[in-house]
């Protein structure tokens, strides 16, 4: 896709317009864990829209090495959002107050005992990030 690029803060405006009128899914956690990933949108030294992987550590029991959105178990009395941005600021140090989540896509049951709720958040700048 070519053209112009969509200024970044024209971005955050249609991305919130968009999840405002989205209908989510929601999957009943029954016997699943319930988790929440971060999909944080932010600008690249240029000033472009990119958003945040991870990649996790070699030494860990699952999953090891695979790139993934930041995020984890939802604790009790947490919701989707706090679980998210609590996670950003544990895995990569970045904290982000409640207003920075734009909102929330359809939660998605894994093969593996979750179900994982995207949380979207925007970040102006990320500073120096430092992974855990």
């Amino acid at each position: 896709m070519s053209g112009p690029p969509i200024a970044f803060d024209a971005l955050r405006a249609r991305v919130r317009t968009h999840l405002a009128g989205f209908t989510r899914r929601t999957h009943p956690a029954g016997e699943r864990r319930p988790a929440a990933v971060a999909l944080v949108l932010l600008p690249d030294a240029e000033g472009r829209a990119c958003f945040l992987l991870t990649r996790r550590a070699e030494g860990l029991r699952a999953h090891a090495r695979q790139w993934a959105l930041p995020g984890g178990r939802i604790e009790p009395g947490e919701n989707a959002e706090d679980a998210a941005r609590r996670e950003l600021a544990e895995e990569v140090g970045l904290t982000l107050e409640a207003d920075a989540v734009l909102g929330v896509l359809d939660d998605y049951p894994t093969r593996s005992g979750f179900v994982i709720t995207p949380v979207v958040v925007w970040c102006e700048q990320a500073g120096e990030l430092t992974p855990n």
